[in-house]
């Protein structure tokens, strides 16, 4: 990327962070085979970004960056964010924040009552972070007015607030650094990542080759406003989209963090036989349409595909009732 998006002081601290957390630069690229792929005469693979650390995971640690430094460079005195009672985005913050010595302040979805089992939110508590929360209907609240959103913030103004997943245009230069690292690692035609927010979209598509496709698997049903969230993302970052984004919006099972017994046996099939571990409710309907759409004859022949991982494992790993 151009110094003017991510400056040379920027990248010496980023690359001192990795240093420090033992973050994998270079995870493994996996080809993924299935008798589907070979009838179609396709070959896939997989990118293994959910090797690249086990607490600040897949797409989270370039999604977290512009947020990590901005926090850094005003000193201040920690985070705050928002999200579900199973939000591996809120895990990684509190675990960034922890390393960094900063507190962390969430607003869950849910009430206390909930959680009493919820192996996740012990571990943002284990973690130290502060949690509150917020009734289904307050948490609609907190992103449709602003001035309710406000009112929560108010009083922690020297926080750095990091929106739900990530995604803001903030984080669009650094994961579409991330985005040529990958092109400049491996050859593909399609690219192929799970959406439930826009910002790890938004950045491939700045990121990629103008040749290369980049096929955007909606996990929530959310209809065309991923695409406009997307958009709005890149415009307000000042950059320009190059890559073909196609957005699948077949694959949604039911909506965000629902799932069928059909895709639960189907991702568990996935880790057997191929030793790929996803959760049903976002990685894994990515998985899913990749074979989906080579049964029904999608790629043409000879097509190159890359399923990035984007990571999201935990809690999944170590629920009662455990994908895999």
């Amino acid at each position: 990327m151009e110094d003017s998006l991510i400056s040379a002081n920027e990248l010496q601290t980023l690359h001192l962070l990795e240093d420090r957390w033992q973050i994998n630069q270079e995870v493994p690229i996996q080809l993924w085979t299935d008798a589907v792929f070979e009838k179609a005469r396709i070959s896939v693979s997989v990118y293994r970004e959910d090797l690249n650390h086990p607490s600040i995971q897949g797409n989270k640690w370039h999604k977290l960056k512009a947020f990590i430094l901005k926090a850094l460079n005003e000193d201040k005195v920690g985070f705050t964010s928002v999200g579900g009672p199973y939000s591996n985005h809120l895990q990684a913050v509190a675990w960034a924040a922890k390393q960094l010595g900063k507190k962390s302040i969430f607003w869950i979805r849910g009430g206390e009552s909930e959680w009493s089992q919820n192996p996740a939110i012990q571990n943002l508590r284990n973690l130290g972070a502060e949690l509150h929360s917020l009734s289904r209907t307050d948490f609609r609240r907190f992103y449709s007015e602003p001035d309710f959103q406000s009112e929560i913030l108010k009083d922690h103004s020297d926080f750095q607030w990091v929106p739900m997943g990530g995604s803001s245009s903030d984080c669009i230069p650094f994961v579409a650094d991330w985005a040529e690292i990958v092109s400049q690692r491996t050859e593909f035609d399609f690219l192929v990542l799970p959406v439930a927010t826009a910002g790890t979209v938004a950045g491939f598509s700045v990121g990629l080759k103008k040749e290369q496709t980049l096929l955007a698997v909606q996990v929530l049903r959310a209809e065309d406003s991923l695409q406009g969230e997307m958009n709005h993302l890149i415009e307000e970052s000042g950059l320009n989209s190059k890559a073909n984004v196609l957005w699948l919006q077949d694959y949604e099972f039911g909506g965000y963090a629902r799932k069928t017994d059909v895709l639960v046996r189907w991702c568990t099939r996935l880790l057997e036989q191929n030793g790929l571990p996803v959760e049903p409710v976002y990685s894994g309907k990515a998985f899913w349409s990749v074979s989906d759409l080579a049964q029904k004859g999608y790629f043409p022949e000879g097509s190159r595909i890359l399923v990035l991982h984007t990571g999201g494992l935990f809690p999944w790993t170590i629920l009662s009732n455990p994908v895999f």
